[in-house]
């Protein structure tokens, strides 16, 4: 790429309210999306989010180009100076990109999100939740689209809805197709701006030089020369030839030259049927290899920005090189360029597909306190435990101390529902998922239990297909579709999964807890246990075969332990 870029901008910008601001900026390399959301009081300013975003931008723009060298700390730092002048009781979504050389680093404090659309790639680069400040730097390459958005945006413009704006048309064109959308909301924090990277005019290719035409591929027939005799014969019956003895010496030697230039013609044909073969062999690979090696060298590039997009192209790299490998002679040259880069594309694939093959050993019951209860009570459902007790389903809620072992029935069977889809608990209140569309919250009050519902009136989700809930503050039900909802304080939560290699097929169960960083679906259809990020990022998997019978698990993230519950055994995996 050369260095110095071709950028162009667009930005989109929603009207401000009274309790919200935003704004999109950018100067030279360094761009920025910002939004701050306050409920106004009558003693403050009449424009107080105004004036304040505009401090903002300004502080970061003198902290930015006051630095004598860009790189990925110092840029924090600027951006962290920024951030400190934000009052506790505003909320913001800051958005920070800057382009240094062909480095593009980005930054956000509160929530938002930046996406990357790379040839027909698209991806999110970075996404923050929280207040904590997020940051990432990878290369850019020619074409790259990238996106910063504030939270209202990206919530009012989803995926797909971005995803088909975005189809070959400049930063422009996408900003004039979205901003009605932003603005018919009325939603004064939406902000996004487009950085364009384009492409530079490529030198013109001299008149001189030709270019032959691409064939379609044919299939090459190795030379015989039992072939070639195959003509010859018949030739051969037609000539009456005279015995050698019997000739003269001016007529052997006419018929020895014949031989000789028939023998010279045979050579000819064979050359030249291998020579033509050899061109159809060559045009196939340059039609071929360039492919593979480009979609090769993208994923290479998009290590830094996102291993999913990255196993994407790693993988259409390997498709391309898997299905025409075949049409290459055996230890051609052109077939061991072919395996070498299959080879490479392989390794290349199994750094960032994180796949692991792993080995279940049998263990003791004793190792999993709650998979050892679920054998002895094979008529239960729905386990789930915390520090101090497990909880089952057993003709209403059982508990089991794990002290003693002593069980009590802490919940009657008449006070749930008869369609049950979960079982969670959470600081000691216990919640079970009605699949007609609730979760009953039973709060501990004085060892008795008071039943009262978690969703609001009238907002209840459709529970028809629910399988499991597990909760960490917010709760995360997973469905026998493969779908994964998050609710937090009853409200739904925006939640998808991305870079699965293969969607989730008959899952069973979720698990995650408060001190877990990531969420752990037993993929029973693909005898896998799948791990995700709590934005909904893959991480990584386990495959083994026994996870297809597998009824439970028991996720020992500290330890790096799976324990699984199979076919009345008990295994462990190992995490790594």
């Amino acid at each position: 790429m050369p260095q110095d870029l071709n950028i162009s901008v667009a930005k989109i910008v929603a009207t401000p309210s009274p309790s919200s601001w935003s704004q999109a900026y950018n100067a030279g390399k360094l761009f920025a999306v910002l939004s701050l959301e306050k409920e106004t009081e009558e003693t403050e300013e009449k424009d107080y989010l105004n004036i304040l975003g505009k401090d903002l931008l300004e502080t970061l723009e003198q902290e930015f180009f006051t630095l004598e060298v860009k790189d990925l700390e110092s840029i924090k730092n600027s951006v962290e100076t920024t951030i400190k002048k934000i009052p506790e009781n505003v909320e913001c979504s800051f958005v920070i990109g800057s382009i240094v050389e062909q480095v593009l680093y980005i930054f956000i404090q509160g929530e938002g999100k930046v996406a990357l659309k790379r040839g027909e790639d698209f991806g999110t680069v970075l996404q923050s939740h929280g207040n904590k400040l997020s940051a990432s730097s990878g290369l850019l390459k020619d074409s790259d689209l990238i996106i910063l958005q504030t939270k209202q945006f990206k919530d009012i413009i989803s995926t797909n809805i971005l995803i088909s704006s975005l189809d070959h048309e400049p930063a422009a064109n996408i900003a004039e197709t979205l901003a009605p959308i932003i603005h018919k909301q009325e939603k004064g924090g939406a902000a996004a701006i487009l950085i364009e990277i384009k492409k530079k005019e490529e030198e013109r290719v001299s008149p001189n030089i030709l270019t032959e035409p691409k064939e379609d591929y044919v299939p090459v027939q190795k030379v015989k020369f039992k072939n070639i005799l195959e003509y010859i014969y018949p030739l051969l019956d037609k000539l009456k030839l005279p015995k050698l003895k019997s000739l003269e010496h001016s007529r052997k030697m006419f018929l020895t030259v014949a031989a000789v230039v028939i023998l010279v013609l045979i050579l000819a044909v064979i050359f030249a049927i291998k020579a033509q073969n050899n061109a159809k062999i060559e045009a196939t690979f340059n039609q071929i290899y360039p492919q593979a090696q480009k979609k090769y060298d993208e994923g290479q590039s998009l290590l830094d920005l996102n291993k999913n997009l990255a196993r994407d192209s790693f993988s259409l790299s390997s498709d391309i090189l898997i299905e025409n490998k075949s049409k290459f002679p055996k230890n051609s040259k052109q077939e061991k360029k072919i395996l070498e880069l299959l080879e490479k594309v392989n390794k290349a694939l199994a750094s960032v597909s994180e796949i692991n093959s792993v080995e279940a050993k049998n263990v003791d019951e004793s190792q999993s306190q709650i998979l050892s209860l679920e054998l002895k009570n094979a008529d239960s459902t729905y386990f789930t435990q915390d520090e101090k007790n497990i909880y089952f389903i057993k003709d209403g809620v059982v508990s089991e101390d794990k002290k003693d072992n002593k069980t009590k029935k802490i919940i009657n069977a008449g006070d749930l529902p008869k369609n049950i889809g979960g079982l969670g608990v959470y600081f000691g209140n216990i919640y079970v998922l009605d699949k007609n569309g609730q979760i009953l919250k039973f709060v501990a009050i004085d060892n008795e239990f008071s039943k009262t519902n978690y969703f609001p009136k009238d907002t209840s989700p459709n529970l028809s297909k629910a399988q499991s809930l597990t909760i960490d503050g917010s709760i995360w039900i997973l469905f026998s579709d493969g779908a994964i909802e998050k609710f937090t304080k009853g409200k739904s939560e925006s939640f998808n999964i991305s870079g699965l290699d293969k969607p989730l097929a008959n899952p069973t169960k979720i698990y995650t807890n408060v001190d877990s960083d990531n969420l752990y679906i037993l993929d029973n259809g693909n005898s896998r246990i799948v791990v995700l990020d709590k934005n909904g990022s893959y991480k990584s998997q386990y495959q083994t075969s026994i996870i297809k019978n597998t009824k439970d698990f028991e996720v020992i993230e500290g330890g790096k332990k799976i324990f699984i519950l199979s076919q009345n055994k008990i295994y462990q995996i190992d995490l790594k």
